[in-house]
């Protein structure tokens, strides 16, 4: 197969290629998304994006099931494109989609100095909506929902390590006490507190009585960056 076949068969639509569909209605976008062709699903989840909140049940919908690389992708850039009303309904999804969230904490050292990206759909689709996502994602952290806290913490993580949301690690350190005995969660909470320069006491703290390595690693990672950046 050609490289431009393989594209059109995983729905690759190309910027301005949707405009023959632009007039068409809410109702018949929405059918797109429902297509059988993948290159449809990508063009109507794209005009989506632009038609506002009357769009986000949709597209939330057609993100559980879509396994095609473009479709997936044009969905959760309407999603964020919309913003604010597609908040509460992506962080129900938190955790849901796809298999390729962390289980246990990484023994592999991540050595970037950037945040990582999240591996979850959900969360990374959260995190391009940004700051106004964060009050919604903290009140995750009080539910008793491990798998769901798992990927609120990376996206918490990735959207405080740009700056301006200080207030946000208080209820880290209340989700730490929480669930100190849970390996990942404490892992991806001490990954979240390098995005805090006042973690730096507590970090220097656990470091000295933490057992478990690959946390003690991103113990140590996290107060390198913090230093790093108070330089």
């Amino acid at each position: 197969m050609k490289p431009a076949e393989n594209k059109a068969d995983r729905g690759y639509v190309a910027k301005g290629d949707e405009i023959n569909y632009a007039k068409r209605s809410n109702d018949e976008l929405i059918d797109l998304l429902k297509s059988r062709i993948a290159i449809e699903r990508t063009i109507g989840a794209r005009l989506l994006g632009i038609r506002g909140d009357v769009s986000v049940e949709y597209l939330l919908t057609a993100i559980k099931t879509e396994q095609k690389l473009y479709p997936r992708l044009e969905i959760c850039r309407s999603l964020a494109r919309i913003g604010e009303p597609s908040i509460k309904g992506l962080v129900q999804l938190l955790g849901v989609i796809g298999n390729n969230q962390y289980q246990t904490p990484s023994e592999e050292p991540f050595l970037k100095e950037s945040y990582p990206l999240p591996r979850d759909i959900a969360a990374r689709t959260l995190i391009r909506i940004g700051l106004v996502a964060l009050p919604v994602l903290c009140g995750v952290l009080v539910e008793d929902h491990p798998a769901k806290i798992s990927e609120a913490i990376d996206a918490i993580g990735f959207i405080c390590s740009k700056g301006g949301a200080d207030q946000c690690l208080k209820t880290l350190m209340t989700c730490y006490n929480k669930f100190k005995n849970n390996d990942l969660l404490r892992w991806k909470l001490i990954r979240a507190m390098s995005s805090f320069p006042e973690s730096l006491i507590f970090l220097e703290k656990h470091l000295s009585v933490e057992k478990n390595p690959a946390i003690q690693q991103e113990i140590k990672r996290s107060i390198r960056i913090i230093n790093k950046n108070k330089r």
